[in-house]
């Protein structure tokens, strides 16, 4: 089942949110406890009458035909011009059109671990620590799982990174991970379609700066999966396609 909250965001962001909660199909039957995932863009998760394009992840029913034993917390985006990009960005940075992005995900992340977590800890229950505490997204969404795995590896230990948009910011994104010290152990699942981009040159381009990233983490005693998917997309139906690998490796 999904529960909807309505949250009001302060500081530096603007607006109110919608995050989707979804609950085991026992929840309600049992008494025990559940690790949880949190994830970025959550109305594109559940219901395809919600999602941005009109394709949901189909995660509600992945989720209950395989009886996961997981709560996934899915928070909505901003819809307000750049802000998505700038709330998923740890950086400042120019986007794809040449326009000038104020980097706020580092501020964002700590919202979701001092605000978000709390409260979802609070009203429902679940596994606490570190260890049953993922996080994932794709896209700017995926950019913001990777950072997260490594500035907040106290927090979680499992980041589910699909289509990751490193190529924005891969310098100052390799930066953090060679000076971070991730907590050993923390897990990165990470993808890219291989038909995400047109042009040849970039595809390879783009896969290196994935395995670079990988390989680094790796050095540093973290665990990596790194996949290049055939004819996959850069779209929530290529992305639903994954749901079952990411799940089966970081749990």
């Amino acid at each position: 089942m999904i529960e909807k909250k309505y949250i009001e965001m302060e500081g530096i962001f603007s607006g109110s949110r919608v995050v989707n909660i979804y609950l085991p199909n026992d929840y309600h039957q049992r008494r025990k406890k559940y690790p949880v995932l949190y994830m970025f863009d959550g109305h594109n998760l559940f219901f395809d009458e919600e999602a941005a394009f009109g394709k949901s992840w189909g995660m509600k029913e992945y989720l209950e035909n395989n009886d996961v034993q997981l709560i996934v917390v899915g928070i909505q985006c901003s819809f307000e011009g750049n802000e998505r990009m700038s709330e998923y960005c740890p950086y400042d940075l120019e986007n794809y059109y040449g326009e000038f992005i104020k980097g706020k995900g580092n501020e964002y992340l700590e919202w979701m671990i001092n605000v978000i977590k709390p409260m979802i800890d609070s009203e429902y229950r679940t596994k606490t620590d570190r260890k049953n505490t993922l996080i994932g997204g794709s896209s700017m969404g995926g950019l913001m799982a990777a950072y997260a795995g490594i500035k907040y590896s106290d927090v979680f230990s499992k980041c589910a990174c699909l289509s990751s948009s490193f190529e924005l910011c891969y310098d100052k994104f390799m930066e953090d991970v060679i000076s971070s010290q991730p907590r050993k152990g923390t897990k990165f699942y990470m993808d890219i379609g291989s038909t995400e981009l047109e042009n040849e040159y970039r595809r390879v381009e783009y896969t290196s700066y994935m395995l670079e990233i990988c390989h680094k983490l790796q050095s540093k005693g973290c665990n990596c999966y790194p996949r290049l998917i055939p004819g996959g997309e850069h779209n929530e139906a290529s992305w639903e396609k994954q749901v079952p690998v990411f799940m089966e490796y970081l749990l």
